[in-house]
């Protein structure tokens, strides 16, 4: 551990160290200053100093002297220029960083602003946050610019009293031996309005009124004010002075540690970064727990200087004993003798004295999240957190002058604009550690409550619902890490539920899974296993994996909660079809059409039974099966529950409701599908109109649908309009991480692939795979997408090797998932099999082929339009083999596949039946030459 460095204490000391540095002798330095050869040698024997202020800063320009050496040579002469000075501490020599607000006082208070501006300004902030050492810092860097400097004592009116009876023998008043102290107040007063040019600091000033009183009645200097108020009325303008940046704390802790050398600049500290990573590591780690809090790190410093401990040993202490490391105050430079814990606590005494109720405020803000805390938390239901606090419920006068009562001490920080509060985190380990473990545990308890009644109770798409969420959550996390699992009870776990379900619905899956198994772990300690609110709880946990494409996890869970609501409501309670649902759109995605037909349908018949043919929640199973009947070709059967669930919603819910948009784009694409391209657009439109008026909700398929429709049009640019609006509505809500905006950005970087913009197109496929293997993991049937766009990529760029390794992950990822019986595993080995077809690999090719046809068949049917592309694709292989009669043969299977299901009019229909009848006359069928028929791209 390095000792700090000793500076010469005199001035002819210094002079000589830092004339020598430059390589000058005294004469040369004398003639440079346009001085007397022999000046220079009798400053350096200590005979006579500078006469002048002006001359040391010319030597400081010559000698190219930083700021520090600077104010060094400055303060061994100081008081030979300062006949008027009284401040009472030296200079600190472990001072770091505030430029920034030093600068901002300059000009508030420095020479050069107009002498006609009242220059007065108050310094506030929190209680060791370095408020006196920057006024400190400020008189001693900017001495040069006053004719006099006095500082007061300003906490009491009897310090402020002694302040100027010091005041008066500096000055050499006749009345400083007056018995009578406001005459010497007076005598001081009139010579401060008569005389130019000096500096008053007001420190620690506690009392507004005490300006009125003793402030003179004409201001002819500056006044500098330190204080933990936020306002002082109309006098001074007010300077916040905030926890110091992480470079400055890191700067001051080593300086106090004394691992670094007084003089030490930030470019050192870079060096021993690079020298000592592991020693700046636990540096880093020491100053980002003391939240950038001065006096904290200033202990800190002073503990290991004192101690010879390591920086270590002092983060595990620390650790170990917040409290105590925060009350041990060491050794002081006397200018702030209080340790963090004294700091706080007579602060909180200050109000206590004054208000009890902004106590009890201030407690409840030591267990909340203290960068975000909304107003409005305070403003309804504070009955939860006990008597007191209900006055503020009912008169939000009362709450200003309670918040008002915590930021006279700067124990908080309001913030208009944002309607919150904030709070220093040493502020709330002081309050919470100097609880009893009894108190602890009842605000823990109480402020869970509070958090429980606010939390909404249904999380659903609404925007407005997102807004509280988001408010509460941080607060939620917040306290569910402090409380001991001894103290856990059903509340929490309630509120646990439903942050959950929050950050399901936003997309955040890393933080729901601990949340959803610590509320059943407190639930099944509490609880039998067939209460509502544990089975509520599996129904919450299955949806949350199934969304991730985790539906080994998902079924049993519902499966449970279906059995368990049988059992406890009956087979046609209205309940059920909750469980029903999920369980059928789990099968759905795993491509089990038949089971999650058979689970819609009785979902479908239960509500119907109990809410009528035309309720809301119909239009749910009726959905659910409009899909499956369309995936599987059956497009009657699906045009006809659309234009139900239609009905329903235009009749229950109106014409403009975000959820009447589910079944018009499901019309829609039904439609495209069929080549009814103006119905479908038309459609798709009033759907996008839906959407725009109701732009907080996640359903965005109208606009994609849309777009999709553009591009496969070839409209491009109108295509890409439609995703980045999408982007620039949606991404702000969800934030750029989020998996639904993963669609957006996939169905983007299609586009761009389309128009042979690769370099975009792969950048976006990268994001989107980035986003969901972040949200869903590795193995999720979502990826599919981006690998799929990136191996089409590559194909198209001839880059075979990338692009087969991506369409095996994908092939992988279809098996490990849903299964080799799952329809779209036909889309990888289709994929594949172009790829080695255009690599001559023919075999290969062919297999993958007829396993595609095989698995569409088997899933979907002989008629279904999957069978019928994977035909024509081996049909083109056969024609490019010169297999003539084999590639015939599967051309009529897949004209008579897609007649059946498109319809004999429509436009793909009708160009096979053409190659069937070309071949049949001996010619070439189109769709047989060409060499990228179809190609690999199976998800568009």
């Amino acid at each position: 551990m390095q000792e700090s460095i000793e500076f010469p204490s005199s001035f002819g000391e210094l002079l000589k160290t830092f004339r020598k540095r430059r390589s000058l002798t005294q004469e040369q330095l004398a003639v440079r200053l346009g001085l007397h050869r022999n000046s220079v040698g009798r400053w350096e024997r200590g005979d006579f100093l500078p006469n002048s202020r002006a001359i040391i800063q010319e030597i400081s320009t010559v000698l190219k002297l930083d700021g520090l050496e600077a104010r060094q040579l400055l303060e061994a002469c100081l008081t030979t220029y300062f006949p008027y000075w009284s401040i009472p501490f030296p200079r600190n020599q472990m001072f770091s960083g505030r430029e920034e607000i030093l600068h901002a006082l300059h000009l508030l208070l420095g020479s050069q602003q107009n002498v006609a501006c009242k220059k007065s300004c108050a310094l506030y902030g929190l209680g060791g946050i370095g408020k006196t050492q920057v006024a400190l810092e400020y008189a001693y860097r900017y001495a040069l610019e006053y004719a006099a400097i006095f500082w007061i004592e300003a906490e009491t009116v009897q310090n402020i009293i002694a302040s100027f009876q010091k005041i008066a023998e500096i000055l050499g008043l006749p009345q400083q031996r007056e018995s009578d102290q406001q005459q010497i107040v007076a005598a001081v007063q009139r010579w401060l309005s008569t005389h130019k040019e000096w500096l008053l600091i007001w420190d620690n000033l506690e009392q507004i009124e005490l300006l009125h009183r003793f402030l003179p009645p004409a201001q002819q200097g500056a006044i500098l004010i330190t204080t933990q108020k936020p306002t002082l009325g109309t006098l001074v303008q007010c300077l916040e002075l905030s926890p110091m940046k992480k470079e400055e704390g890191i700067l001051l802790f080593l300086r106090r540690a004394k691992v670094l050398k007084q003089g030490t600049h930030s470019e050192e500290v870079n060096q021993r970064q690079m020298c000592s990573p592991i020693e700046y590591k636990v540096a880093e780690i020491l100053v980002k727990a003391m939240h950038g809090l001065p006096l904290a790190l200033d202990q800190a410093g002073a503990y290991i200087d004192e101690t010879r401990c390591t920086i270590a040993d002092y983060v595990q202490y620390y650790e170990q004993q917040r409290l105590t490391c925060l009350g041990w105050r060491g050794t002081s430079d006397g200018s702030h003798p209080n340790s963090v814990v004294a700091t706080v606590m007579l602060a909180k005494q200050r109000i206590e004295a004054v208000s009890p109720i902004a106590v009890e405020l201030l407690q409840v803000c030591a267990f909340l999240y203290p960068d975000s805390i909304a107003i409005e938390i305070f403003t309804k239901g504070t009955s939860e957190l006990g008597s007191t606090l209900q006055v503020v419920d009912v008169d939000r006068f009362q709450l200003d002058l309670v918040i008002a009562a915590l930021c006279h001490c700067s124990l908080v920080q309001r913030h208009p604009e944002e309607q919150i509060l904030t709070i220093h985190r040493l502020v709330q380990v002081v309050i919470r550690e100097t609880m009893s473990a009894e108190e602890q545990v009842q605000w823990q308890q109480r402020v869970i409550r509070h958090l429980n009644m606010l939390f909404p109770e249904t999380i659903t798409e609404d925007p407005e619902i997102w807004k509280k969420c988001e408010k509460l959550l941080s607060h939620v996390l917040t306290c569910a890490m402090a409380i001991l699992d001894s103290n856990e009870d059903l509340v929490l776990a309630n509120l646990l539920q439903k942050a959950a379900t929050y950050l399901r619905e936003r997309g955040q899956y890393n933080q729901v899974q601990p949340l959803y198994q610590r509320a059943l772990r407190i639930y099944k300690q509490s609880l039998e296993p067939r209460h509502f609110q544990v089975t509520h709880l599996l129904r919450d946990m299955a949806t949350f994996y199934r969304l991730q494409g985790k539906y080994k996890q998902a079924e049993p869970l519902y499966r449970e909660v279906l059995s368990s609501w049988e059992q406890t409501l009956g087979p046609q309670h209205p309940d059920l079809p909750m469980p029903l649902n999920g369980l059928a759109a789990t099968y759905y995605e795993q491509g089990k059409y038949e089971q999650a037909e058979a689970l819609y349908q009785r979902s479908l018949q239960i509500w119907e039974h109990a809410l009528g043919p035309v309720n809301r929640d119909l239009a749910i199973p009726l959905n659910g099966l409009a899909v499956i009947y369309y995936e599987q070709g059956k497009y009657e059967q699906a045009e006809a529950l659309y234009q139900r669930a239609l009905h329903i919603c235009e009749r229950t819910l109106g014409p403009q409701h975000p959820n009447t948009a589910r079944p018009l784009t499901g019309l829609a694409a039904l439609y495209w599908e069929q080549g009814k391209y103006e119905q479908a657009e038309a459609l798709y439109q009033r759907a996008l109109q839906i959407w725009e008026q109701a732009v907080g909700s996640g359903y965005f398929e109208p606009i994609t649908g849309l777009a999709a429709s553009y591009k496969q049009r070839g409209k491009h640019e109108r295509a890409e309009l439609l995703y980045l609006r999408i982007l620039r509505i949606r991404e702000p809500a969800l934030g750029s991480e989020h998996s639904q905006l993963a669609y957006v950005l996939n169905y983007r970087a299609t586009l761009y692939r389309l128009q042979g913009k690769y370099e975009q197109a792969e950048a976006l496929y990268q994001r989107s795979l980035q986003i969901w293997e972040h949200a869903l993991g590795s193995v999720n049937p979502d990826l599919i997408m981006p690998l799929n766009g990136l191996a089409v990529i590559y194909y198209e760029q001839g880059k075979y090797e990338q692009a087969e390794a991506l369409y095996q992950r994908a092939l992988h990822i279809y098996e490990q998932t849903l299964g080799p019986q799952h329809p779209n595993t036909a889309r990888p080995l289709t994929g594949l099999a172009a790829l080695y077809r255009e690599q001559g690999k023919y075999e290969q090719a062919e297999l993958f082929y007829k396993q595609a046809i095989v698995t569409s068949e088997r899933c979907l049917g002989l008629n279904h339009r999957n069978t019928a592309e994977s035909l024509l694709d081996l049909a083109q292989l056969h024609a490019q083999q010169g297999n003539s009669e084999q590639a015939k043969m599967l051309l009529q299977r897949a004209y008579i596949a897609f007649e059946q299901c498109l319809g004999p009019t429509h436009p793909t229909t009708v160009r096979v039946r053409n190659d069937c009848h070309r071949l049949a006359e001996g010619g070439h069928a189109e769709c047989c030459v060409k060499t990228a028929w179809g190609g690999p791209t199976f998800v568009e």
